[in-house]
């Protein structure tokens, strides 16, 4: 056995299935290919099409993916909106089947839907919350939309290998890039904005741990900053009044990240320090990837990335 740990064994042989990131948004498609390399996750393709205002996504869609040719590939999707819930709760000690067998009866009380409509999830965030308790995240979606989106994959020979949520994504690509590569945000409070075209992803970190997260309806197109940054501070006050921490630092990405002036307006409207996220920080890139194409374009795929990177 000692023997075998010393040969090296060529790439070739330990590339597996690649992790393909699809992000359905309301203007435009993208998709991440990372193919995977031993333990390691690389950059190897990208895809982006904008898609036709007021026409049939579906149309645009099988377009999109017959080009690509990803008939019957196994791919990360997510959804956001307002018929997505989270909920962020201290609850006491218990393994993961025990609290997903528990959340079954107890989800009523923090859910606005009835239970018959939603397709429920829940996980475990951090099990040393307080004493004897753990901080979970319950999360629901309407089961028509889900529906829908499974079907629209469905028609075009797509395989869904897991449901996400817009704002996980978006923490999960801070955690696995930005929080990797700089020790001194492992203690801080940061909060994510994804800005998209008809709705901006919030996620508050801290240290490491996704807190906070939820969907405002301001987007891009037609951006009212003055509307954006009233809910960014409405939800910054009610973190901090739950959780006793400050927020330290606002990161943007999606097409908001583009604009000085937003980021700007943002710093002045929150008394914070505003940056662009750099979703690419931390991220292997195969040598053969155009990346003089790939970077102007990089922070409209923190969602694919982020999907991909699961």
């Amino acid at each position: 056995m000692d023997f075998l740990k010393k040969i090296k064994i060529p790439d070739f042989l330990l590339k597996q299935e690649p992790s393909i990131g699809l992000d359905i948004g309301s203007s435009s498609l993208k998709l991440i290919v990372l193919e995977k390399r031993g333990k390691e996750k690389i950059l190897k393709s990208f895809f982006y099409s904008e898609l036709t205002p007021g026409s049939p996504i579906g149309n645009s869609f099988s377009n999109f993916l017959k080009s690509k040719k990803l008939e019957g590939r196994r791919v990360n999707i997510s959804v956001s909106g307002q018929s997505v819930v989270t909920r962020y709760l201290s609850w006491p000690k218990m393994t993961l089947a025990e609290l997903k067998n528990t959340m079954q009866f107890e989800a009523k009380e923090y859910i606005p839907f009835p239970l018959e409509e939603v397709v429920l999830d829940c996980a475990i965030i951090k099990d040393n919350f307080e004493s004897d308790k753990m901080l979970v995240v319950l999360a629901a979606i309407k089961k028509t939309i889900l529906q829908e989106r499974l079907g629209l994959l469905e028609k075009e020979g797509l395989v869904p290998k897991l449901i996400d949520v817009d704002c996980f994504c978006l923490a999960n690509i801070f955690n696995k890039s930005c929080f990797a590569l700089d020790a001194s945000v492992r203690e801080k409070t940061i909060a994510l904005l994804n800005i998209g075209a008809q709705t901006t992803n919030m996620a508050i970190i801290d240290s490491g741990a996704l807190r906070f997260s939820r969907d405002i309806s301001f987007g891009v197109k037609g951006l009212a900053l003055a509307g954006l940054s009233a809910e960014i501070t409405t939800s910054i006050d009610y973190y901090e009044n739950q959780n006793g921490r400050p927020v330290e630092k606002l990161l943007v990405s999606g097409g908001g990240s583009y604009s000085q002036d937003t980021l700007n307006f943002l710093n002045h409207q929150l008394n914070l320090p505003v940056d662009s996220f750099d979703t690419l920080s931390g991220v292997a890139v195969d040598q053969n990837l155009n990346l003089e194409e790939f970077k102007p374009k990089k922070n409209l795929f923190t969602v694919a990335l982020g999907l991909a990177l699961r």
